[in-house]
């Protein structure tokens, strides 16, 4: 069998997500007052939420047009709307969207990442790319996404930096589906790092996630074995993406798009961001793992780890 080392993923969105979160709204006493609550937020992590007001009528707190919310938790009352006139309700017409993560975060790109596999061999690594360009643009020409690991069965699949687990994804199995090199219908999950950049892990054994949504990282946590497509090559891939507003873009348009970056990765050779088809052998130290650590943080996990150096 061709083993086709290419390979290409569709960018994450916020419709991907199987269980939509929705609107609640709530009158108080009199309808002085209409609180607006989130409902269904099953991710862990930030939501944001972006409100567009078309018409808002008798509110003393708020214009019309796009305002911008910051969402931690389920049944979360984000907003209040208040009565200029108590004698009558406050009216409005809105639609909404939302965005995992933050939206237009202050990324942090030079920081440097832990690569997600063992440190105790040389890792090949490859970039990927949309499958589109793949035959529709010359290979200068392609636009790269992130990176595809090469392992092997039972490798594990490391955190790369601090996060929440914001989603585990695991699509039902299909037997007669055919041999792909790649493809973002297959396990994954995704954290929310430090910055508002999420980390997404595809291709991971949907039978051995070793996290749950919610649950903290640090790099070097375990958060699965490697997945495989046909039970005989294993790969695991990473892209680490944000969305941003684009002025270019009205509501009807999108409003927000996303942005990617290549990770710069600690290896033998130094911080580098790895060449298609790189071999390099990575590194991973007690400091990358606490680096993002308060110092409160910092205190308790040395009580528990006392090899590590006061």
């Amino acid at each position: 069998m061709i083993r086709i080392l290419f390979s290409a993923w569709i960018i994450l969105t916020c419709a991907a997500v199987s269980a939509q979160p929705r609107i609640r709204t709530e009158k108080g006493p009199g309808e002085k007052t209409t609180d607006f609550i989130l409902e269904n937020k099953q991710s862990g992590g930030t939501l944001t939420v972006l409100v567009n007001f078309k018409e808002l009528y008798n509110c003393s707190n708020l214009s019309a047009g796009v305002h911008k919310y910051t969402v931690h938790y389920d049944n979360q009352r984000f907003l209040s709307l208040r009565a200029a006139d108590e004698g009558y309700g406050v009216g409005y017409n809105y639609s909404w969207r939302w965005y995992l993560g933050p939206l237009d975060p202050d990324v942090d790109t030079a920081f440097v990442y832990r690569m997600p596999c063992s440190t105790l061999r040389p890792q090949r690594v490859i970039r990927t790319v949309y499958v589109l360009d793949k035959y529709r643009k010359a290979e200068a020409e392609r636009e790269s996404l992130g990176f595809m690991f090469p392992l092997s069965k039972g490798d594990t699949v490391y955190a790369m930096r601090r996060g929440v687990v914001v989603e585990i994804r695991k699509p039902e199995k299909r037997f007669d589906a055919p041999r792909v090199s790649f493809t973002t219908n297959s396990p994954n999950l995704l954290v929310e790092q430090p910055d508002g950049t999420l980390a997404w892990y595809i291709c991971v054994d949907g039978d051995n996630v070793l996290v749950d949504v919610g649950d903290e990282v640090l790099p070097g946590t375990p958060l699965a074995l490697a997945g495989s497509y046909d039970g005989e090559y294993y790969k695991t891939a990473v892209q680490i993406y944000w969305y941003e507003t684009d002025p270019d873009r009205d509501w009807n348009d999108g409003y927000a798009v996303s942005k990617r970056l290549f990770p710069r990765f600690q290896t033998t050779d130094g911080v580098l961001i790895p060449k298609h088809g790189g071999v390099y052998t990575p590194v991973f130290t007690p400091e990358m793992q606490t680096r993002e650590l308060t110092a409160r943080e910092l205190k308790k996990w040395r009580a528990t780890h006392p090899g590590h150096k006061k």
